[in-house]
């Protein structure tokens, strides 16, 4: 069992999203908080609505619950986010995770109808979701529950190559050194820690 949550930083979805994403986690470093979007002034869609931050429990990244419909194989938020984003790992101990009612898969291209669900929810049933592994977290969540970044090493390789690997990687260990964070850096799949360009390059050749 692993102790840890994933929040996927600033996730489009794809892949080519990764700069964006690290610029992200420079802000968020920043601040020292992961924020609602409540709190950034924000609306938008989603099963989380405004007041919650939806995390993926790591434990569960393989859970999917919708083997008999190919058009939902490997639904998952690890697969649709984390696997293409830098994620922050969350203490499951340090936040207070709701579990969710699993519902029947909202394709991402219809998140209104995701945000009309969440405007229409009986509270008392519980927040909702179509993510197995999904949690939500209320309110903004503080950097003391960080405890270490993930990279999606392989899938960055594969659209790019390993040079572009070692390039986000420096990058991401120079925005914890210019805001002071100990906080170490892994490949997400195999959790396996970065400490230097010759260990990205090792691990991720051998992914290959």
């Amino acid at each position: 069992m692993h102790d840890f949550y994933l929040y996927a930083v600033n996730s489009n979805g794809k892949i080519d999203g990764i700069d964006s994403s690290v610029n992200h986690l420079g802000k968020i470093l920043d601040s020292g908080y992961i924020y609602t979007r409540h709190t950034l002034g924000m609306t938008g869609a989603g099963f989380n609505g405004t007041e919650y931050i939806s995390l993926s429990d790591y434990d569960k990244r393989f859970n999917n619950a919708y083997t008999n419909e190919p058009n939902f194989s490997d639904y998952t938020a690890f697969s649709l986010y984390s696997s293409k984003a830098v994620s922050i790992m969350i203490a499951k101990d340090l936040v207070k995770a709701k579990k969710l009612r699993l519902i029947r898969p909202i394709p991402i291209s219809n998140l209104s109808l995701a945000a009309f669900y969440t405007s229409a929810l009986d509270i008392s049933h519980g927040l909702m979701t179509d993510l197995p592994d999904e949690v939500q977290v209320k309110g903004n969540i503080k950097n003391d529950t960080f405890r270490g970044i993930t990279m999606p090493s392989l899938n960055i390789a594969v659209n790019y190559d390993i040079s572009k690997v070692i390039e986000i990687y420096r990058k991401i260990k120079e925005l914890l050194i210019k805001y002071k964070y100990q906080l170490s850096i892994y490949d997400l799949n195999s959790l396996e820690e970065f400490n230097c360009d010759d260990d990205v390059s090792r691990i991720v050749k051998r992914s290959l």
